[in-house]
């Protein structure tokens, strides 16, 4: 009588994960703010380069800024994603990322990055809507 109990329970189990709902792709402020603490974690173990984990950096970024990066790094002689030479260790657990503004397949959202170490910095950050999710497409400096 137990075998049955505990087989029927299980059937029950799996018919109900086969038609729960599929998890929903992570918001445009997810997308970037799961990126800015790997990122930064990523520097905080001392990675010099995050991006080069191609198959981790393509869940959060579109390929074409992917490619970009370098170049943009190279231009203004600083980091493309933090836009600066040097970052802050306690920025990792600092990541706050303002509530986006979404037009179609694009958002814009600002992230700012705080620490006792270096002045806060905050980036306006451009996503790509995919067929994978939310990706980061640009990151502007100029804020």
């Amino acid at each position: 009588m137990r075998r049955i109990a505990l087989s029927a329970l299980l059937v029950l189990l799996v018919i109900s994960t086969a038609f729960s709902n599929p998890p929903s792709p992570p918001s445009p402020e997810d997308t970037v703010r799961q990126f800015y603490t790997w990122y930064l974690h990523g520097l905080n173990k001392h990675v010099p380069n995050p991006l080069k984990n191609r198959t981790v950096s393509l869940k959060y970024l579109t390929p074409e800024f992917l490619r970009r990066a370098p170049r943009l790094a190279k231009e203004t002689d600083a980091d493309a994603i933090i836009c600066a030479q040097d970052f802050d260790e306690a920025w990792e657990k600092n990541v706050k990322v303002d509530a986006a503004t979404i037009n179609g397949s694009r958002a814009t959202t600002f992230v700012q990055l705080h620490g006792p170490q270096m002045d806060s910095l905050k980036l306006k950050i451009t996503l790509k809507k995919t067929t994978a999710g939310w990706r980061i497409d640009a990151v502007d400096c100029g804020q």
